[in-house]
């Protein structure tokens, strides 16, 4: 199975605790299969079909942080991800 990578580079609004709430929300998002933090990177791993915009105008994620730069790929996904079934 495809998969679509969405790689965000983020810089925090607020306090380092606050990644792990981003995160949860972001897997709320249909089609949003995981999510890994990576210093300041978030990647997203989505269902392919799913439009990138839903995670980038995401509100919840932007109380958290504000997106200096993105890029999509189409691509396995990463090693080391735990992929929801939903």
């Amino acid at each position: 199975m495809s998969y679509k990578l969405l790689k965000l580079k983020v810089r925090s609004k607020g306090c380092a605790s606050c990644t792990l709430t981003a995160v949860r929300h972001l897997l709320r998002i249909p089609g949003v299969k995981g999510v890994r933090t990576a210093g300041d990177y978030l990647i997203v791993v989505m269902d392919p079909s799913v439009d990138h915009n839903l995670v980038l105008n995401n509100e919840e994620l932007n109380l958290y942080y504000r997106i200096v730069n993105w890029e999509v790929a189409e691509e396995a996904p990463p090693q080391g991800f735990k992929l929801s079934k939903g």
